[in-house]
């Protein structure tokens, strides 16, 4: 267990060829997933295709076309902020919506629609046959070996294969019917898809999908506890916004480098309450020593995100949630999105969507406490209310005159694969 950063980046980041297998996770990478996961899979050639047909989707500069599908779902996010107190089943929406659009070609403007409701239960039963010690074939895992009437594991598992495989294939298919581009129509059409069979296809996109439907979600849950606790640590970052965007319109992506305040709320959020706390197992592929340490072929070493974003030795009142600590020291450690070869591919989407929606919701929106007598152990609660008349207009008006069809908003994004193609 890597507990700070040093150790973490001299591993997993500058030796990272060595570092980046995985341990082998019996139920939920091998009856569950079958091998397709491609955030179990070990280091070898299946992974690192999976890897580079993800990376064609995810990469910096493609990122960076998806803003205006970025855009319109956080203009509808902010205009549903206005009238309800459901803000986590909005967040929610506005990622199962944006990811879907962008790997299938069709917005999900409800947020309960079935394809919500799938993949919903697909993470559920995901994180229950990877959960650590639930099932006793991960710790034994020459009981695997045993048939399905004597390993009652396997039943669960292929009931959540078949219904995980289903939704994949099923989303694929439609995708491919769609006008707009999307990622199914690109990683098919790429040399390195040619043999996939139609189940790892889908499941290349799929497991995207799934990702990027929660994470997203789970920051800005995070962001709003923060803003519910701690409301002047958000005054820098306010008085940045209304300074430099004004009261007339939304922010948007081009206001980004004159928002640094905004930029450190968003690296403060990553930090304080890090997405993936316990960090993804690595696995070492060779024999390797470290401060005196023999680290052996096949062992797991895990970067410890909590430990090193809560590290007091390095973050002043490290559990304080505090943003000017990144404008005092821009240097500090940082690594919300892992490490090495096995960082998030899908983490400049994340920071994008992450910048349009708080810097909108900080322009738009006081967030306080929304206080229930006897509602003990309740999840967060929190009342977003519209800083004004003219806020709200502008909300309205924005979201009434957007474009709304992905397919026009995808069209550039076709259009620049298309001129990387030639």
């Amino acid at each position: 267990m890597l507990n700070d950063f040093k150790s973490s980046h001299d591993l997993l980041d500058k030796k990272s060829k060595i570092y980046s297998s995985r341990p082998r996770v019996v139920m939920g990478g091998e009856c569950v997933s079958k091998g397709l996961r491609t955030l179990l899979m070990p280091y070898g050639n299946q992974w690192r295709t999976h890897q580079r047909l993800q990376a064609s989707v995810l990469n910096i500069r493609t990122a960076a076309s998806y803003k205006g599908v970025q855009d319109i779902e956080s203009r509808q996010l902010m205009a549903e902020l206005l009238s309800t107190s459901d803000f986590a089943a909005r967040f929610h929406r506005y990622s199962s919506s944006l990811i879907y659009s962008l790997a299938y070609g069709k917005r999900l403007v409800r947020g309960d629609e079935p394809e919500v409701q799938g993949i919903d239960r697909v993470m559920e039963n995901f994180l229950y046959a990877a959960r650590v010690g639930t099932w006793i074939v991960d710790a034994w895992a020459i009981l695997n070996v045993l048939p399905t009437f004597m390993a009652p594991w396997k039943q669960h598992a292929e009931n959540m294969h078949a219904f995980e495989s289903q939704l994949y294939v099923q989303n694929m298919k439609s995708a491919e019917t769609t006008r707009s581009w999307n990622w199914v129509k690109q990683v098919k059409g790429m040399k390195e898809s040619q043999g996939m069979s139609e189940l790892e296809l889908a499941y290349d996109v799929g497991i995207l999908y799934e990702a990027g439907s929660d994470t997203t979600t789970m920051a800005l849950e995070v962001f709003t506890m923060a803003a519910v606790l701690y409301p002047n640590a958000m005054k820098a970052a306010r008085d940045e916004l209304d300074s430099v965007v004004g009261r007339h319109r939304l922010p948007t992506f081009d206001d980004s480098d004159a928002l640094p305040h905004v930029n450190a709320v968003i690296k403060e959020v990553l930090r304080w309450r890090p997405v993936s706390a316990g960090g993804i197992p690595h696995a070492v592929i060779e024999d390797d020593e470290y401060m005196g340490y023999r680290i052996p072929k096949g062992s797991v070493v895990i970067g410890n995100h909590w430990a090193i974003h809560l590290d007091e030795g390095v973050f002043e009142n490290a559990l304080t949630f505090d943003p000017e600590r990144w404008i005092r020291d821009p240097d500090l450690p940082f690594a919300p999105f892992g490490f090495g070869r096995r960082i998030c591919t899908g983490q400049h989407i994340a920071k994008n969507s992450l910048f349009i929606n708080i810097a909108r919701i900080l322009w738009a929106y006081d967030v306080e406490h929304a206080y229930e007598e006897n509602n003990l152990g309740a999840k967060l609660r929190a009342v977003f209310t519209v800083r004004g008349a003219e806020t709200r207009d502008v909300i309205e008006k924005n979201w009434e005159s957007a474009e709304k069809d992905v397919e026009k908003l995808l069209a550039d994004v076709q259009l620049l694969h298309s001129r990387k193609s030639v």
